[in-house]
């Protein structure tokens, strides 16, 4: 995970599209240990993640920065070497346990799979 600014696509070399919200590519991400992951129940194309003790400290740390740096920034998820979501964030969150939303091309059991490979 990593805290990236929204950008408008082609106003920098390294404005990227994940799932239809442009950022600007983060040069580095901080691993959130994962305790167990699942395919939400809810109906919608999400996956359940429960982090261990030191990924919960990370994710918290990292909304909380989200939500210092302003609207224009995202937290920027990578999952298996791709990016798989940049969300604003409205709170610092706390807890062990994340709900993330996928775009519609995307198999929610397929990442699941890469969560649990590490």
């Amino acid at each position: 995970m990593a805290i990236s600014e929204a950008c408008t696509d082609g106003s920098d070399a390294q404005c990227v599209s994940v799932n239809g919200t442009s950022v600007l590519l983060p040069s580095g991400f901080e691993e959130a240990g994962v305790r167990d992951s699942s395919v939400s129940e809810d109906g919608q194309n999400t996956v359940d993640v429960t982090f261990d003790k030191d990924g919960a400290e990370v994710f918290h740390a990292l909304t909380e920065k989200a939500v210092g740096a302003g609207d224009s920034a995202r937290l920027v998820i990578k999952i298996g070497g791709e990016l798989q979501a940049a969300v604003l964030v409205m709170e610092a969150l706390k807890g062990d346990h994340a709900q993330i939303g996928l775009s519609p091309d995307v198999i929610a059991k397929e990442i699941v799979d890469l969560i649990r490979a590490g």
